[in-house]
């Protein structure tokens, strides 16, 4: 016992020569909560409070003088707050930082802690000053806010996941659909002997087996997924294959892409490749006609190449009026893209330079 009362009259000493220090004077009486801590003593304890402080945390002066500081924190206080303090006075900063302290009637507050080291004329340490505030009401606020977001989010997610499955029923029974008309169209393909109108039904054959691709990619596809352009490419060429004497071949490095770039990709292939059996080859005759997707200059090279009779020196694609042509350069246009033309020693190369979008 009388231990403790040469301690409490020491740190009573202690704090009267304090007083003597002007900074003190003006900040005694200060509304806001302010305490002092001396970093050459053992636990570096407190060795001034204002009134506003006690008031705070519910403690007598005698309770907390010659006291570390973290005799507020308790089992609720985050570690990763209480090494933040000490951190901070480990190497001597200036720290505002939100943490949960206690008072002494056990209830808590989230105290807005500032603290800094108080230097003297020549930049040494003297001491370490806090201010303390209320932040309680702010945080609880914050918290309430954070949890109907949260709550309205899963609405929306859970509200997203049921739009998704209803377009995914709705996409299947289009898919089947388009099938049907494939398998009649494929019948009357192999009733023609006119080549203008073959190469039209080609044409529209194919662009329907991309859709249906299309259709089957993004009903087994999960909200906002990424897709591998490889999958696009090869399934599209995988159905094409087999409506020419030309072989139909896909390579890509593995690239995702997102599923607004999907129908645009799928049509461009399917065109490009559509054209190249059409007119790369005569009626008997065969090749080889090689689809890629290479990552190239921060964006994507998508190249459709023919062993074929090749392209005319002054070839224009823009300057050619069929519906076809007039599809793929809109797709084209739409992806921010743009079609080279290249002669080969055998064969031409469509190549589309599809730059990257933001966050790919």
């Amino acid at each position: 016992m009388d231990h403790q009362i040469r301690e409490i009259s020491y740190w009573r000493n202690v704090r009267s020569k304090m007083r003597l220090q002007p900074f003190v004077h003006a900040v005694e009486s200060s509304a806001v909560p302010i305490a002092i801590a001396d970093p050459y003593e053992p636990d570096c304890p407190l060795v001034f409070v204002n009134d506003a402080f006690l008031k705070l945390v519910g403690y007598s002066e005698d309770e907390v003088l010659g006291r570390n500081c973290r005799f507020l924190q308790g089992p609720e206080t985050r570690d990763a707050d209480r090494k933040a303090l000490r951190e901070a006075i480990r190497t001597r900063a200036t720290i505002s930082h939100e943490i949960l302290n206690y008072r002494k009637d056990g209830s808590t507050f989230w105290n807005e802690l500032h603290m800094a080291p108080m230097l003297d004329d020549r930049g040494d340490l003297l001491y370490f000053i806090a201010t303390q505030v209320d932040v309680t009401d702010r945080v609880n606020r914050q918290d309430d806010l954070k949890h109907a977001l949260d709550v309205k989010t899963e609405a929306l997610r859970d509200q997203a996941e049921r739009t998704h499955h209803m377009a995914r029923e709705m996409t299947h029974r289009v898919r089947n659909s388009l099938a049907l008309i494939q398998a009649m169209l494929r019948m009357q393909l192999s009733s023609l002997t006119d080549d203008t109108a073959r190469n039209a039904l080609v044409g529209a054959l194919s662009r329907i087996q991309a859709i249906v691709e299309i259709q089957r990619i993004i009903e087994h596809a999960d909200i906002d997924a990424k897709v591998e352009i490889g999958d696009i490419i090869g399934s599209i060429c995988e159905k094409l294959d087999h409506i020419s004497r030309a072989n139909v071949a896909a390579s890509s490095d593995s690239i995702e892409i997102g599923e607004e770039m999907v129908t645009p990709i799928a049509l461009i292939v399917s065109e490009l490749v559509t054209n190249a059996q059409k007119h790369a080859y005569g009626p008997d005759e065969g090749g080889i006609i090689a689809v890629t997707a290479r990552r190239h200059k921060g964006g994507i090279e998508l190249a459709i190449r023919d062993d074929g009779r090749g392209v005319p020196e002054d070839f224009d694609p823009r300057a050619i009026g069929g519906f076809g042509m007039k599809m793929l350069l809109h797709e084209i246009d739409h992806l921010g893209a743009t079609l080279r033309v290249e002669r080969l020693n055998k064969g031409t190369a469509f190549i589309v330079d599809i730059p990257a979008r933001d966050g790919e």
